[in-house]
């Protein structure tokens, strides 16, 4: 008796796991791009089948075994992780730029924003070198042009001209030295996208509700029936003693 009620628990528990896992599968690593990264939802390598469909802006590339993610207004970046708990990633620039990227990356038509706090900065181009309190930003000057990220409440200098003022999450330091560290972006999902989601996991609590009923019937209706044996058995046990007995008498 014992070892049956213990293999209906069994049945029940794998059940509900089987459920889980289907549930599960459409949000596991659907494969990875070299060492990097191992994509989950709502990202997806572009021409690799999914259990989900693409979900535009969550398209990665795969080029010489490097993920890199594509943006029209800057070009390609290099996904160096991915966090999906706290819906992070954090991207390299190919060109070792991340000032060029700031100043170029429009993130509007996108489902990405910067992950930390932004703030205005002017981007001024120069003909001649400013005082040394202003850091030069290398990889977007050259021999003639000298670029900085400055307040844009300053007083530009005549030998300057802003070429763009936009909300970044630093200026230009030279002690910043991974790229990646501005370069870390947070997303949201489309409202329809999350409704599929939910609907999704609904359906799967559905289904998970209705195996655990099933398995609770049938584990009932096994201890029923157990009950019921085992009292006819005792019951018969029982009349095979009183007839006995009234064989002995004779």
């Amino acid at each position: 008796m014992g070892a049956f009620i213990f293999f209906i628990l069994f049945l029940v528990f794998t059940f509900q796991g089987s459920i889980i896992k289907v549930n599960c599968a459409n949000y596991q690593a659907t494969g990875s791009c070299g060492t990097g990264p191992h994509i989950n939802y709502p990202f997806q390598i572009k021409g690799q089948q999914t259990q989900y469909e693409a979900i535009h802006g969550f398209e990665l590339l795969c080029k010489d075994n490097i993920t890199t993610i594509h943006f029209p207004s800057y070009g390609d970046l290099v996904v160096k992780s991915i966090s999906y708990d706290s819906k992070k990633i954090d991207l390299l620039d190919p060109r070792n730029c991340s000032h060029g990227v700031f100043l170029n990356l429009d993130l509007s038509n996108t489902p990405f924003q910067y992950y930390y706090f932004l703030k205005n900065y002017s981007y001024l181009n120069c003909s001649t070198n400013l005082s040394p309190r202003f850091i030069e930003v290398p990889c977007l000057s050259g021999s003639t042009y000298h670029v900085y990220t400055v307040d844009p409440a300053l007083n530009v200098p005549s030998s300057c001209e802003i070429v763009k003022t936009v909300a970044i999450p630093f200026e230009y330091s030279a002690y910043v030295s991974d790229n990646s560290l501005g370069l870390r972006l947070t997303w949201d999902l489309p409202e329809s996208e999350d409704s599929k989601t939910l609907n999704q996991t609904r359906d799967s609590h559905k289904a998970r509700y209705i195996v655990l009923g099933f398995s609770i019937c049938v584990f009932l209706l096994a201890t029923l029936i157990s009950i019921k044996i085992h009292g006819s058995t005792r019951n018969c046990h029982h009349k095979e003693g009183q007839l006995l007995q009234s064989m002995g008498d004779f």
